[in-house]
C-alpha cells in the first residue's frame, strides 16, 4: 500500500485550485531578476504566498533545473520533538500532483541517530509543504524529495545529512525558514539585518528569536564552515512590505550558497600584515585575481562603520585592489582614527566586488523625480557626478535608506549638494555589487 503524506495548508498558505496555483507560481519564477546565481543549498521562506511567496521563487529559481533528489529541511511548528522526523511517506501531494519520495537518499540519512520516522510530526507541517509547489514547477519532471521536519537537535546533527545529501548526485537542499516574528516594522528590519549578517558572516547558532527556522539554518551555518562556502543574501523584506500591516511584521530572506571567496580573507590580512597580527586562512579559489577589478572594502565592529573606502572603476589587479582598500579602509579612512590591533579581532570584514558603472538612460538631463523612478532598491549602487563633486553608495545603502526620495537625498548631501535640490547636470551612473564576507573568527 502506497502512503501519500497529503496537503495540509493548501487553501490557506497556497490556492488550492491547480490552475490558479500554477498561474501563481510560474509567474514568481518568471519574475526573478535578475537572473540568480545556481546553487545546491538554498534558504527559502515558508509563510503564505501573498507575504513570502516571491522570495521563496527567487531562492528556489537558484537551483538547477535538472536537479533529481531535494532534501527538504523545516522547523516544527505543531509537534515538537528532540530529533529530526521523517513523514514515512512514499510520495508527498500538492494541488500539482504527487511526488515521490526518495527511497535511496532517505536511506542514507537514516543512517544518523538524529533522525527518525514520526507522521504526526509532519502531518500539519506547513514549512515543508509549501516548498513543493515551487519545485514542481521549477525543476524537471521525474525529481525526488526527502522531507524532514528539524526538532530541537545540535547544528552538528543537521549539518550531517545535508553533508550526506551534498555528497549525492544531483541533489539540492531547501533550508525553510522565516525570520524573526511579531516586532514592530522598524524593530524587524534591525533584528533580520543581524540575523542575515549573522547567516553570511556563519555566526551560529542562531535562536528562535531571530528565526523560527533557528535548528535547521543554524546547521546549515555549521555545514557552510565545513565546506567553505559562503552565504549570500538574494533578497529579503517582511510582511509589512508584502501585506501591509506594519504594526506586527514577520521577517523574509531568501539565501543561496556559493564557494567561498579568497577576497575577505585577503583583506584581512592585508590589515593583519600592517598591524603585525596572525594571518588567516586564505580558501582555494577559481577566482580571477590577477584580473583588474574594482572593489570596496569595507569595516564594521559590532554592527557599526569602521571604515569603507573603495574604487569606483577597475584599474589594477582585484587582488591589489582589495588589499589596498583593505589598509585604507582600516588605516586611512578620514572619518575614523587608525585600527588598531585590539579592534583587529572584532572587525567583520565585507568585499563588494561592482561591475562596470553604467550611466542611467537619459543622464544627465533627469528631473530628480525621474532619477528616483528608474532606481531599484536594494539592486543598485548609484554615483552621482558634477564637476569636481562625486558621490556613492554601495547597494547595501538601501538597507537603512530603503525610500528612492531619501536614499538620492543623502547621497546630494554627501557629495555637498542641497539634499532638498537638484542640478540636471548631474551625471547618474548605477552598477551593481557581488558582496563577499569573512566568516565568524
Amino acid at each position: 500500500m502506497t502512503i501519500v503524506r497529503q496537503p495540509a495548508v493548501s487553501g490557506m498558505f497556497y490556492p488550492a485550485d491547480p490552475e490558479q496555483l500554477r498561474k501563481w507560481v510560474d509567474e514568481a519564477l518568471e519574475a526573478v531578476t535578475p537572473p540568480p546565481l545556481t546553487s545546491r543549498v538554498v534558504i527559502s521562506p515558508h509563510a503564505g504566498y501573498v507575504y513570502s511567496g516571491a522570495l521563496a521563487a527567487r531562492a528556489i529559481a537558484c537551483l538547477p533545473t535538472n536537479t533529481r533528489r531535494v532534501l527538504v529541511l523545516g522547523p516544527c511548528h505543531r509537534v515538537g520533538i528532540d530529533a529530526m522526523a521523517l513523514a514515512g511517506a512514499d510520495a508527498h501531494a500538492t494541488p500539482l500532483g504527487t511526488i515521490p519520495n526518495d527511497p535511496e537518499l532517505t536511506e542514507l540519512i537514516c543512517t544518523h541517530p538524529a533522525v527518525t520516522t514520526a507522521p504526526i510530526v509532519q502531518r500539519d507541517e506547513h514549512s515543508l509543504e509549501v516548498q513543493l509547489p515551487f519545485l514542481q514547477r521549477h525543476l524537471e519532471p521525474g525529481f525526488s524529495v526527502v522531507p524532514v521536519a528539524v526538532g530541537q537537535v545540535p547544528a552538528s546533527a543537521v549539518a550531517d545529512i545535508i553533508d550526506i545529501a551534498w555528497q549525492a548526485d544531483n541533489t539540492a537542499v531547501v533550508v525553510s525558514s522565516d525570520l524573526s516574528h511579531y516586532l514592530p516594522y522598524a524593530q524587524a528590519r534591525d533584528v533580520d539585518a543581524d540575523t542575515l549578517h549573522r547567516i553570511v558572516t556563519l555566526d551560529g547558532p542562531l535562536v528562535g528569536s531571530q528565526a523560527c527556522g533557528a535548528f535547521p539554518v543554524s546547521g546549515l551555518i555549521e555545514f557552510a564552515r565545513r565546506r567553505q562556502l559562503s552565504p549570500v543574501v538574494l533578497d529579503s523584506c517582511n510582511s509589512g512590505d508584502t501585506a501591509g500591516d506594519r504594526s506586527r511584521v514577520v521577517g523574509y530572506g531568501a539565501l543561496a550558497l556559493r564557494p567561498a571567496s579568497a577576497l575577505p580573507a585577503l583583506a584581512y590580512n592585508a590589515i593583519a600584515r600592517h598591524l603585525g597580527a596572525g594571518e588567516v586562512p586564505v580558501p582555494a579559489t577559481t577566482e580571477q585575481l590577477e584580473s583588474d577589478g574594482a572593489t570596496f572594502v569595507t569595516l564594521t565592529i559590532d554592527g557599526q562603520l569602521r571604515g569603507c573606502i573603495g574604487s569606483l572603476v577597475a584599474h589594477r589587479p582585484l587582488r591589489d585592489d582589495v588589499e589596498y582598500n583593505a589598509r585604507a579602509a582600516a588605516f586611512s579612512d578620514p572619518r575614523f582614527s587608525p585600527l588598531t590591533e585590539t579592534e583587529l579581532n572584532r572587525i567583520s570584514v565585507e568585499v563588494s566586488v561592482l561591475s562596470a558603472p553604467s550611466p542611467l538612460a537619459g543622464s544627465p538631463g533627469l528631473e530628480r523625480s525621474e532619477v528616483e523612478a528608474r532606481l531599484r532598491p536594494g539592486v543598485d549602487g548609484v554615483t552621482l557626478s558634477h564637476g569636481s563633486r562625486r558621490s556613492t553608495f554601495l547597494p547595501q545603502v538601501w538597507d537603512e535608506l530603503a525610500n528612492p526620495h531619501d536614499f538620492l537625498a543623502h547621497l546630494l548631501r554627501k557629495g555637498g549638494w542641497p539634499a532638498s535640490g537638484w542640478d540636471r547636470n548631474i551625471a547618474v551612473e548605477t552598477y551593481q555589487v557581488t558582496s563577499y564576507h569573512l566568516p565568524k573568527r
